[in-house]
């Protein structure tokens, strides 16, 4: 077994993947360490495609890849130590859940019983352990979501690969998904999540590679990506109670009133910093404040800055 103690526990080298003569992936070089990487970008930007080069499904094209030290298109002996949460959940539909558990844990190497003591403790967490016996084409997309996250975590991987793993998922049950990704990550192992959405991928506070038709636009932190995102946008801040016309129009960034009442407002920002300019007025005036929401720029607002 090859010593996976090196810095970069996945490594992607002038990486290009081709679709007939389209570049889904085109010339990346990127690296991952251990810890949680976000991969951010709109449909049809290469995530998937990239999660799938790194997984070995797909042969690349041209340059290389490296995951622990093995390239896992060729070296087999790397599956067993990497896990892949694809768009698609990758169930078989007509088998039970149960059954479709014992069959990917066995190509693991791994027992029954273990399959479903380890499958018991995941599905229990995700709220999901009343299906083990149901057919998985009775399950909703939200439950087959829970259980293709369970299968992807049977092996107890060291590289772990998530391709939106909370979509369909309600608010309970993502935050458990994320609270299994930053336990795998203290832990010690790597994890690279893609998405499309810039509330997902800033959760973490940490790294960011936004990409767009294949290539890397940035490679950045949760802060800077606020810096980019947060330049010229509009925040909506909603408030508890409602508030005089007067004191709304003196908040720092004033935009307009949402809606026909006075208890919620939009700012315009420059910076981050401008929204805790615009809270800390309202507060200062007794004015509790519900939530902030931005209405996000375009992602493509966001690469054409790139």
């Amino acid at each position: 077994m090859r010593n996976s103690s090196v810095a970069n526990q996945i490594s992607l080298k002038s990486v290009t993947k081709r679709f007939g003569r389209s570049a889904a992936i085109d010339g990346v070089t990127l690296s991952f360490k251990r810890g949680i990487s976000v991969v951010l970008g709109p449909n049809g930007a290469g995530k998937s495609t990239l999660l799938r080069c790194i997984d070995g499904l797909y042969k690349v094209d041209s340059g290389s890849v490296s995951v622990l030290g093995f390239d896992p298109y060729v070296e087999n002996e790397v599956k067993d130590r990497m896990s892949l949460l694809t768009d698609n959940y990758a169930l078989y539909d007509y088998l039970s859940v149960k059954d479709n558990l014992r069959f990917f844990g066995r190509l693991y190497g791994l027992g029954d019983t273990q399959i479903m003591e380890v499958a018991h403790d995941i599905l229990k967490e995700l709220d999901a352990l009343e299906y083990i016996g149901a057919k998985v084409y009775t399950l909703s997309r939200g439950t087959k979501q829970k259980i293709g996250l369970c299968r992807s975590m049977l092996n107890d991987p060291e590289v772990l690969l998530l391709d939106e793993p909370t979509a369909f998922l309600d608010v309970n049950s993502s935050g458990t998904v994320r609270r299994f990704m930053t336990d795998y990550a203290r832990d010690g192992r790597t994890v690279v999540m893609v998405t499309q959405k810039i509330d997902e991928a800033t959760r973490f506070n940490g790294r960011v590679v936004v990409i767009r038709k294949g290539g890397i636009v940035k490679d950045t932190t949760t802060t800077g990506l606020y810096s980019a995102v947060l330049d010229n946008a509009l925040v909506n801040i909603r408030l508890a109670k409602e508030a005089s016309a007067a004191t709304l129009k003196r908040t720092p960034g004033f935009a307009g009133v949402l809606g026909n009442g006075s208890s919620a407002l939009a700012i315009r920002v420059y910076h981050y910093s401008d929204i805790n300019k615009a809270v800390r007025y309202l507060v200062d005036r007794g004015i509790p404040i519900v939530s902030i929401d931005y209405s996000e720029p375009l992602l493509e607002s966001l690469f054409a800055k790139g």
